[in-house]
């Protein structure tokens, strides 16, 4: 039988492991996150994790967001990595949309990315599949701001485009809660531990309003992209 994977929140005991497939996964484009700081999300439970067999096989998380754009508090998703025998199988967009679903669910609040310019590899999930949209600003990043390894011009700056997650595109990431395909992956107990009727229901109010109704919004199931 066929492995499934699950989604789940890392715990205290496998920050170590999720912290070496972060490093693993860094290259001219991903902001690196400090142990100190990523131990902080963990217990904060703030990320997520594809698990099979026992091992960690690809991470996100979601975030406060630190950029100070404006007052608004917002959240920030990112550092998405999926192991290289997983890509292209739909799993990364289902891990991104459950994290977002299930921190929006637990603090209702904008959610932002920010995509270097120079990486257009991630758009395809994150605009097409997620839903996010581009806000037409951009941030400039220097050595202080986001140490590490990444392509920058020549006056040291790393520029990255800034990216919104609209009211519509959170509705369809409640569609797809409810859509998720048990064939494919699984969900850990604890993510919605109300369920995920309730949980999807709580994501429409939020995107379209304290009054909307469960349905209101709703994308028609037939047409609906799922989550995996």
């Amino acid at each position: 039988m066929r492995d499934i994977p699950t989604i789940v929140r890392v715990t205290a005991s496998e920050a170590g492991s999720a912290f070496a497939l972060h490093i693993a996964s860094l290259g001219e484009f991903m902001l690196p996150i400090g142990r100190d700081a990523f131990d902080e999300l963990v217990a904060a439970g703030q990320l997520f994790a594809l698990a099979r067999r026992g091992a960690l096989v690809g991470i996100c998380y979601v975030k406060p967001d630190g950029k100070n754009l404006d007052e608004v508090p917002r959240w920030e998703y990112g550092g998405v990595h999926v192991s290289p025998d997983l890509r292209r199988t739909g799993l990364g967009t289902a891990l991104s949309a459950v994290a977002v679903a299930a921190v929006s669910h637990d603090a209702p609040k904008p959610v932002m990315a920010y995509v270097h310019q120079a990486n257009l590899e991630p758009l395809a999930m994150i605009v097409g599949r997620l839903g996010f949209v581009f806000t037409g600003k951009s941030i400039r990043l220097g050595p202080e701001q986001a140490p590490g390894y990444l392509r920058r011009d020549a006056d040291g700056y790393a520029t990255a485009d800034v990216l919104e997650l609209p009211p519509h595109a959170v509705g369809r990431l409640a569609d797809g809660l409810e859509l998720l395909d048990r064939r494919t992956v699984r969900l850990a107990d604890d993510l919605f531990p109300t369920g995920l009727e309730t949980a999807a229901e709580n994501l429409r109010r939020t995107a379209y309003g304290s009054r909307a109704s469960a349905s209101e919004g709703r994308v028609v199931a037939g047409r609906s992209p799922g989550l995996s």
